[in-house]
């Protein structure tokens, strides 16, 4: 016999040997073969979330440049009319295009 023959032989033999299980028996199967898991307390899972958080706040203290952003804000703002000229026109344009998007039928 070839080594074909003899592999199709030995995997129906296999098949008709085993027992079907459906998905149910399955994985109840497969789950009592695994080991139990061991469950984590609320209050260690959260004193692990605090540390996590006091450490990543303190790396970004000590490397986030605070004072070069704070010397980059204007002491003073000067408000001129062209300036509340154009803030209107802005306004007035994303109002249009709202109402444009909100009114017209769009299939996308």
């Amino acid at each position: 016999m070839t080594k074909e023959l003899e592999l199709d032989k030995l995997f129906t033999h296999l098949r008709v040997s085993e027992p079907a299980f459906n998905e149910t028996q399955f994985l109840h199967s497969v789950n009592l073969a695994l080991p139990p898991k061991r469950g984590i307390s609320m209050a260690l899972e959260s004193a692990i979330t605090l540390v996590a958080s006091a450490i990543g706040c303190s790396l970004a203290y000590h490397y986030f440049p605070v004072a070069e952003l704070l010397n980059q804000i204007p002491r003073q703002v000067t408000i001129t009319p062209q300036f509340i000229a154009s803030l209107g026109g802005v306004t007035a344009a994303i109002s249009g295009l709202i109402y444009w998007t909100s009114e017209a039928d769009l299939d996308f």
